[in-house]
């Protein structure tokens, strides 16, 4: 085949990253569902290895959006999560305030969990069984009557 001339376009697009997310295989509605939510999270977190950019894109698209427009699970949190955590979103009257992220918060708690994916720091082991403990809780809740035992 005789030379072109023509050099092939390699140069970066603001989102190549896209092409590499790990939820382009998975179902969408798997991140609209809030009963496959802890499922969602997996995905972003253990999977994804463009998490960073995606937290940066929805956070940019996002800020101060109110939470009528943030959906589904992004970067690991949820839209209301997302909304809580952004503090130049509005707060209307009757809702809960911005949660503040100071640092102080101890590991494998809520708090600290959300922390770590909204700062983008490494979820550590302790954290993420946190948000286990959370999940399975949250499944085995009895509709009336006490709390579920922890698992063994």
């Amino acid at each position: 085949m005789p030379y072109s001339g023509s050099v092939p376009d390699t140069a970066a697009r603001p989102r190549d990253w896209m092409t590499r997310m790990a939820c382009r295989t998975e179902d969408p509605d798997l991140f609209f569902d809030h009963a496959r939510e802890h499922e969602a999270r997996l995905v972003c977190v253990a999977r994804c290895p463009v998490r960073s950019e995606c937290l940066a894109s929805v956070k940019a698209t996002e800020r101060g959006e109110h939470h009528e427009y943030r959906d589904g699970v992004v970067a690991a949190l949820t839209g209301h999560e997302r909304w809580r955590l952004d503090a130049d979103a509005p707060v209307y009257r009757g809702e809960p305030a911005h949660l503040p992220l100071a640092g102080p918060e101890p590991c494998g708690t809520y708090p600290a969990m959300l922390r770590h994916l909204w700062l983008d720091q490494g979820m550590d082991g302790v954290c993420w069984s946190g948000e286990v403990r959370r999940e399975y809780a949250n499944r085995h809740w009895p509709k009336k009557g006490r709390r579920p035992k922890a698992p063994r």
